[in-house]
């Protein structure tokens, strides 16, 4: 029979062989590779960013954006197929992003359909300051050879949009209009005059927030107000 070597708890033995038949220690390390998985997918977007920033979109590498991380030349194809893959995936978080913070301040309770909306407007043109250099990417390059989809960018926005304008019209808040025209029309118009924001000094979020909100609620006369 064979001896246990020396100094080797017996009671840790049987832990062991509790966690291996168990499953514990297989999970435990499935664990530890999803978070470096996650941590390596997120080296990749942030370096992305920059490269993206710095170089545009037409000139940069797959491999300038592996060089701007410690990561080996071959991880970035376990993550991405191209850098138009990375773009996307980029694109889509900023979509997401814009998504949330847009639909919290419409749902803020106590507050009028024009507190909402203008509340909207003003936390997206937040965001697109704070995530300037992404959007100014996503700007020159959206349309290249159809990388990224007017649906991948604001299809979801317009709908959530729509659920929104539905139930306040539901409630009296609005007129029977349109809601596909309108919510279509909103979610553009605020990514249009982002882009004209940005090339004011110094860009006015309040003031772009105001604009949009008095020519939807109140018409082009509002604006004169």
């Amino acid at each position: 029979m064979a001896k246990r070597p020396a100094g080797v708890d017996p009671r840790e033995v049987e832990r062991y062989k509790t966690a291996v038949g168990t499953g514990m220690v297989t999970s435990a390390g499935s664990g530890r590779r999803e978070e470096l998985k996650a941590q390596n997918r997120a080296k990749l977007l942030a370096a992305a960013r920059k490269v993206f920033a710095e170089k545009g979109l037409g000139a940069a590498t797959a491999r300038d954006i592996v060089r701007a991380t410690d990561l080996a030349s071959g991880t970035f194809y376990n993550y991405f197929d191209d850098k138009n893959d990375v773009f996307r995936a980029l694109i889509a978080e900023l979509a997401e992003k814009a998504r949330d913070v847009v639909r919290e301040q419409r749902r803020v309770p106590g507050r009028t359909v024009e507190e909402r909306v203008e509340g909207a407007y003003r936390a997206y043109f937040e965001l697109v300051l704070e995530e300037r250099e992404l959007f100014e990417v996503l700007r020159r390059n959206a349309g290249v050879v159809g990388i990224v989809t007017d649906d991948e960018i604001f299809e979801a926005g317009i709908r959530d949009l729509f659920v929104d304008l539905g139930d306040w019209t539901q409630k009296g808040d609005l007129p029977n209009v349109d809601l596909d025209y309108l919510a279509t029309a909103m979610v553009g118009a605020g990514f249009q005059v982002a882009t004209h924001m940005l090339d004011r000094d110094p860009p006015d979020v309040n003031e772009a927030a105001r604009f949009c909100t008095r020519l939807f609620l109140g018409g082009i006369p509002a604006l004169g107000a």
